[in-house]
This record gives C-alpha cells, structure tokens and sequence, in this order.
C-alpha cells in the first residue's frame, strides 16, 4: 500500500486512501473536514497510528470547542455591558438636561393686572427684559425687547424646536442668541409665528395698549409644557 497517498483517521486511527478520507470521517464518524481554520485544519492531519494518537485527536477537538463557546460567551458579555453603558450615560445626560438651569439671564416676575392678563409698560422695555410667570406648575420665561424700527417684539424664552434643552435666548446687539444651537435671529423679525418650521423663538401673541404690552396669562399657560 502506497503510504504516500495514505491518511490516518484522526478519530479511530484507521489507514486510509486520501480520496476515501473525508467520506469515512462523514459516515462513520459524522464529521466533516473543514479548511478554513487552522486549528480545525490540524485536527485532521494525518497522525502516527500510536494509541495515544486518537485520544489526544479527540482532546483538540475539545479544547477547539472550548475556544469557540469561551469566545462567543465574552463576545455576548461585551456586547450587553456597552448596552448597559449607553442606558446609563443616557439617563444621566437627561437627568443633568432636566436639572439645567434654563437661562441665566435674570427674569423678573410678570407684573400682573389681573387675573387674565400681563401689562407691561412700553417705558421700561428698551434692550431684552426676560419675565417669568408661574403657571401649570412651572416657571414659564418670556421676554420683551424693542428692535431698532422702535416696535416692541415679544416671544417665549424658548426655541419651537431645542425648547427640550432649557437653555432660552440672550441678545447679543440687534440680534437674540439661541443659547443652545448657536442660531440667531434679528429682533426686527421677531413677535410673528413659525410659518416655515424648525428652530424659532416661539410665538407669544401680544397687544399694545394705550402705554402698554397686554398678555393674555391664557397665551402663556398654553406653552407651559415647553418649560
């Protein structure tokens, strides 16, 4: 027998043609040859025909099996803790979000006239006034600011899209600063509401009375959940 084109079965140690070599591994021990890993590649090198041969065949077998289980079991581990990971950075950034301070511009209290509405004298309005009101549980922030046409604008302290991060206007010369997406907006524009979407102090309705900006404290409530 030409030992050159022979092949000993890893498993029984039986000689075999090397054409015969991969069906005898299938049918008699239900196992197949695979190439595309090393280690699995060894595990089907011929061996010496010792009885030591088959048994420590078997054990690489093993330990290969081993490997895998081990690898895919870290495998799985990493995966669920930087899902934990993510879940926890999440819920501090929103707690830390919920607890910002909204705008550090200082607000004064709206001076009521009564019980449905805010009057607020055009005489004290020149550069941005920021004015809070207590209403649906929440501090509510608006402001007042004369534009450079002498016309009074007003507008929630609050953007119609990023409202959610809390962080209001400032003015920065002829122009309110949306402090959280960088966005300016000129004051001469402000006061109208958002026909075109996306980021915009969000509308305030308002009127002009004899000396005075007349709110409806119904207007302000009605936006209460942006605060």
């Amino acid at each position: 027998m030409d030992k050159k084109k022979m092949k000993d079965c890893p498993i029984c140690g039986c000689p075999l043609k090397q054409e015969n070599y991969a069906s005898h591994l299938l049918k008699v021990h239900n196992e197949k040859v695979v190439e595309e890993n090393k280690d699995e590649e060894e595990y089907h090198l011929p061996i010496d025909g010792n009885k030591g041969t088959s048994k420590r065949a078997k054990q690489r077998k093993m330990e290969l099996i081993r490997k895998k289980r081990k690898a895919k079991i870290m495998m799985i581990g990493s995966v669920m803790l930087i899902s934990v990971m993510c879940v926890v950075v999440y819920a501090v950034m929103s707690m830390n979000g919920n607890e910002s301070i909204q705008n550090p511009e200082p607000a004064q209290e709206s001076p009521v006239q009564s019980e449905t509405e805010v009057r607020i004298p055009l005489s004290e309005i020149s550069s941005a006034q920021f004015y809070s009101h207590q209403g649906n549980g929440v501090t509510i922030r608006y402001f007042a600011v004369k534009a450079s046409d002498g016309d009074v604008r007003v507008a929630f302290d609050a953007c119609d899209v990023c409202y959610n991060a809390k962080k209001g206007y400032t003015q920065i010369d002829d122009v309110m600063h949306c402090i959280n997406c960088g966005n300016e907006y000129a004051i001469t524009g402000l006061g109208t509401e958002n026909v075109y979407g996306g980021c915009w102090p969000s509308y305030l309705p308002m009127d002009i009375d004899g000396d005075d900006v007349v709110i409806k404290i119904s207007d302000l409530e009605e936006k209460a959940y942006m605060f």
